[in-house]
């Protein structure tokens, strides 16, 4: 059964040996190279016909692709934007594998919510490759989300991101600084969450997993800490360990083997708020 835990109040302390100690360094601002804003859109945005999916989205030579679910009911659509991991062009392409855009849109029809999937400029996110210095890359994932939302009804109450590896630690990043934008964050095997901010009510929910035989990212030295953190600054984290055979891609690696669906029911369950 996976660990879920519930917020707490990230101003709370606790007592130890009769000093008040707080849970964690508290940041209550909002990091401005992370903001995700959400631009408005006319009413009434009419769905693609079939067949016309995947939409590439393009600006200044970086490319996200839109899938749109072929036989979803009328109304607007949930939206999942998905974040790659490292090692783009050298380890892993966008044409096959377990990174591949086309094997997205037998998820997007199965699951019957749009899914946007934007590339790097570089191999990986330049925040990451940066230093924590850049943020063209999610101008970039800004600019593709606004321009998915003009062009099918997206329940802007209903957007997530998915991520894996450096994408998975870049959704943490992103949707704890951007609560007003994002429902849930979908995190696999990621390192880190980048200065989170205190969680105010209705934050979004963190589902998060980690392998116990993860050698990238470890489970006692880099998971479980960076589950509690996020706990005791008030969100609520649902967190799986995978379990099993370790190495890159079993269960318990780093890439588990059904990574891209783990979350994707209990994120679809959450109701609209």
């Amino acid at each position: 059964m996976p660990a879920v835990l519930s917020r707490r109040n990230c101003f709370d302390t606790f007592s130890t040996s009769s000093r008040i100690v707080p849970h964690t360094p508290i940041n209550t601002m909002s990091n401005p190279a992370l903001t995700i804003k959400l631009e408005p859109v006319a009413s009434g945005v009419a769905r693609p016909s079939a067949g016309t999916t995947p939409l590439v989205i393009e600006k200044d030579g970086q490319s996200a692709w839109l899938h749109i679910p072929q036989n979803a009911s009328a109304g607007p659509l949930p939206l999942l934007v998905v974040l790659h991991g490292a090692g783009k062009g050298t380890y892993w392409t966008l044409e096959e594998g377990h990174m591949s855009v086309s094997d997205w849109a037998g998820r997007a029809n199965k699951h019957g919510c749009a899914v946007l999937y934007p590339a790097a400029r570089g191999s990986t996110w330049d925040y990451i490759s940066s230093g924590r210095k850049e943020h063209k890359d999610f101008e970039f994932v800004t600019h593709a989300i606004n321009t998915a939302r003009r062009t099918v009804p997206i329940d802007d109450r209903r957007i997530a991101l998915l991520g894996i590896s450096d994408g998975g630690s870049m959704a943490l990043s992103l949707v704890s600084h951007n609560p007003k934008v994002f429902q849930a964050a979908m995190s696999i095997s990621a390192g880190f969450c980048s200065d989170p901010p205190c969680a105010a009510p209705g934050a979004p929910k963190m589902f998060i997993k980690h392998g116990a035989a993860d050698s990238m990212f470890p489970l006692k030295r880099v998971g479980l800490p960076l589950r509690d953190k996020l706990v005791a600054l008030g969100y609520e984290v649902e967190h799986r360990v995978g379990k099993g055979d370790g190495g890159i891609f079993g269960p318990a690696g780093h890439v588990p083997p059904g990574w891209q669906e783990e979350f994707l029911p209990a994120w679809l369950a959450m109701r609209a708020e």
